[in-house]
């Protein structure tokens, strides 16, 4: 008892230090400790405390009554968030986060140019008295107050300001800006409703027809995994295309409101077109509303918008990009996936093909990151390239039509199927299925039928229409597996190279100096360009399949009757214990048959496998290799131009030491500048190709041409010969004359045709070198494609 005693004023003394204490923090929570107010000495704010900021109210001033936000904190959401929410008009909504983000930013480094003394301080004098923006925020206990007045005199653009309690300060018109955010601002610019992932389905209707689409059930991530819905055209439960759904997927999160509207304004606006689409989105969650947004109409003072009404699950009008129209306004046949494997690349995991009655051929190929496996005809590596190419090319199979699933499989070829391919992969993520799961997509094959297959996919039940030549890729066998590798040898290794078409054989030798000789064909100023022909030589050396396709041609792939072939003569390096030269020559040579995509089925020599080869090839091997610059005329060598338009008066050009002048010119400083043109258009006449052999065709435009140029050259130009390909072939005379012709297109550029005497071909040159020359004769800009 004694000893009790003696320590109760000890514990009584604790207890009124810790009641003390905690009474001290409740008190001084609003208070700014020395060390905070030095540190923000600087800022308009004494205290920032991020973390307790739960309320912000906005209120800019207008001419009608003033427009007010009121932003509050809400409760840690599942993602550990505190999102805000903005109430506008006695409404809710979500806030956007990004602005209010930026918004407290701003206010927490805040800072004055200067302060202005109490006894300069005029509330009405500096706009104070009625302020054109209000910022209040509740942070913790503390109640901060920011009031922006009017213009201050310097610097430029600088503004009043008023910190409650604190006193009247001079900002800079940047701070203002960033400060002054009207309130509608700060409402979220989301208006699509729900998430992708929260979706069950969707609905399109108006432009583009009914389009119905649900969830599938082999998942995938954004577009890949919906198909048609019950009661659709297109066929109940068939695959949606993941390109077209993806389309429709990014138009939805580019609904974003470039300004709300009044629902008076809305239904005054759409009224003048009326909605062009009606959304519904279908959520996965029962108890949600589904949402309905109308698009369409023009939006009042924004000539690249359109007006979106959501009806429901609650409703808001407002301007949004057009941009995002034409992907919800596509036609229900667009979205038809006409790929027989729906997963990408990236995804697939596994490729099993069986042949024949119980798989009396197989072959099985998996990946392990990104290196592939043989697991059957035997166990063994793959090289990374080669597993790839054989998989894309089943990934790149499209057919041409879907078939009614009610289409007799035994009239098809299906009954029994010649051949059964899986292809297993993992989706990157399932909506609303948690972890991600195995697709397993099986195709099918059936047998050939007049130039078609007929495939079934097992997933949706299609039944797809193939050419026969594109369902070789549906059935891979060892030469599928081959190296990619054609050939491989330097291009300098070619000696010589011969390219045949029908109606045309081309021959190059290169010469002793390593140019490119024109041996076939045979024709005045006729002449290799060793640019063109050492691209093919390098294309050829170092030639790659896209894909083996076949162990032999047999009569298909139009390798019977070649389009073109190329072929080169090889002289392999000397070997270093005998005497150069001694090594036997040897040659390469491709086929070029039917166009397989973008490329072209091909073999390396007679009864060869086949393969695809790359545009590339086709497109060098396939134009003639003559020089380009047969045109081009320095222009210290010439002494006059003269442009002859078909209808007109011929233009004529002088040199002189001070330039090119017009002869005859009544305003010289234009027809200087017009000269000018002239003489670097001639510099710069490099042809893009030739593109025919001997006299124009009608089409070229050139019997008679659009423009007559005739040069007349100071001096002849330096003597070339023709072996060696040096210099562009020019008449040994002191004159000659390009002809201009038709317009059209060569390669995907907008050409003119051109001839030049003296050369025994056709051109086609790029408008836009030629244009100077046109305009100076004032002749009309090269037509287009005739």
């Amino acid at each position: 008892m004694r000893s009790l005693r003696r320590h109760a004023t000890t514990l009584i003394l604790v207890a009124l230090a810790a009641a003390a204490a905690v009474v001290l923090l409740v008190l001084d929570r609003g208070s700014v400790s020395t060390d905070e107010a030095e540190r923000r000495r600087k800022n308009l704010f004494e205290a920032w405390r991020p973390d307790e900021i739960t309320e912000l109210t906005v209120t800019m001033a207008s001419p009608g009554a003033p427009q007010t936000a009121r932003l509050t904190r809400g409760e840690v959401n599942d993602a550990g968030q505190r999102p805000w929410n903005v109430e506008i008009d006695g409404q809710r909504y979500p806030a956007d986060e990004p602005t209010v983000d930026q918004l407290l930013g701003t206010l927490e480094f805040a800072t004055a140019e200067r302060r202005v003394s109490a006894e300069a301080v005029d509330a009405a004098a500096l706009g104070l008295a009625s302020p054109r923006l209000t910022i209040a925020l509740a942070m913790g206990p503390r109640r901060e107050r920011l009031l922006l007045g009017g213009s201050a005199p310097t610097p430029p653009g600088a503004v009043y300001a008023e910190v409650a309690g604190r006193g009247v300060f001079v900002i800079t018109k940047q701070l203002a800006s960033a400060l002054d955010i009207p309130p509608d601002r700060l409402r979220s610019r989301s208006f699509v409703p729900y998430l992708a992932s929260e979706l069950s389905g969707l609905t399109l209707d108006g432009d583009g027809g009914p389009r119905r689409f649900s969830r599938a059930p082999w998942g995938g991530g954004r577009g890949a995994g919906f198909r048609f819905a019950e009661g659709s055209p297109q066929g109940s439960g068939v695959r949606v295309s993941a390109e077209a759904m993806d389309r429709v997927l990014s138009a939805l999160g580019r609904l974003q409101a470039e300004g709300f509207l009044s629902d008076e304004a809305a239904q005054q606006a759409a009224a003048s077109g009326g909605p062009r689409v009606t959304l519904t989105l279908l959520p996965s969650d029962p108890s949600a509303k589904p949402g309905v947004i109308e698009l369409g109409g023009a939006c009042p003072d924004r000539p690249d918008h359109v007006v979106a009404v959501r009806r429901e699950p609650t409703r808001a009008a407002a301007c949004v990009h057009e941009s995002a129209l034409e992907p919800l306004t596509e036609d229900a046949s667009r979205f038809v996936d006409l790929a027989l494997v729906g997963a990408p690349l990236d995804e697939v995991a596994e490729v099993k093909l069986a042949v024949g009655e119980g798989g009396a051929r197989s072959l099985e190929l998996a990946r392990a990151g990104s290196e592939w496996h043989l697991r059957a005809p035997e166990d063994r590596p793959v090289p990374t390239e080669t597993g790839r190419a054989l998989v894309q090319a089943i990934l790149d199979v499209r057919a041409t039509r879907l078939l009614p699933t009610a289409s007799d499989p035994r009239a098809l070829g299906l009954a029994p199927p010649r051949a059964t391919l899986r292809v297993l992969s993992t989706p990157p993520e399932s909506p609303g299925e948690g972890e991600p799961q195995e697709r397993i997509e099986t195709l099918e094959v059936g047998a050939e039928q007049a130039g078609v297959v007929h495939v079934r996919r097992i997933e949706d039940g299609a039944i797809a229409e193939i050419p026969a030549a594109a369902a070789g890729a549906l059935l891979p066998s060892d030469v599928s597996l081959r190296s990619m590798q054609v050939f491989d040898f330097p291009p300098d290794q070619i000696s010589a190279l011969r390219i045949e078409r029908p109606g045309l054989v081309q021959r190059l030798r290169r010469t002793g100096d390593g140019a490119w000789q024109l041996v076939e064909p045979s024709g005045e100023g006729l002449a290799a360009d060793d640019a063109l022909a050492e691209e093919l030589a390098e294309l050829l050396g170092g030639l790659k399949a896209e894909r083996w396709v076949a162990p032999d041609p047999g009569q298909g792939y139009g390798l019977a009757a070649p389009r073109l072939a190329v072929e080169a003569e090889l002289s392999a390096a000397p070997d270093p214990g005998g005497a150069a030269g001694d090594a036997a020559a040897r040659a390469a040579r491709v086929e070029l048959g039917a166009r397989a995509g973008a490329g072209s089925f091909a073999r390396a020599g007679q009864g060869a496998a086949v393969f695809v080869a790359p545009p590339a090839l086709e497109a060098a091997a396939g134009r003639l290799l003559l020089r380009r610059d047969v045109f081009a005329v320095a222009p210290e060598d010439i002494a006059r131009v003269t442009l002859t338009p078909a209808s007109g008066k011929p233009v004529v050009l002088e040199a002189s030491p001070g330039g090119f002048t017009v002869a005859g010119a009544a305003d010289q400083a234009s027809a200087t500048a017009a000269a000018a043109g002239v003489r670097d258009a001639l510099a710069d006449l490099r042809a893009e190709g030739a593109v025919a052999l001997g006299k124009p065709e009608q089409h070229h435009g050139l019997t008679p041409p659009r423009l007559r140029i005739a040069v007349d050259l100071a001096r002849p130009p330096a003597a070339t010969t023709a072996e060696g390909g040096a210099g562009a072939p020019r008449p040994r005379g002191r004159s000659f004359t390009i002809a201009i012709g038709a317009g059209d297109a060569f390669r995907g550029t907008s050409v003119v045709y051109a001839r030049r005497d003296g050369v025994n071909a056709v051109y086609a040159i790029a408008q836009s070198r030629v244009r100077p020359l046109l305009e100076a004769a004032g002749v009309a800009a090269a037509a287009g494609p005739r």
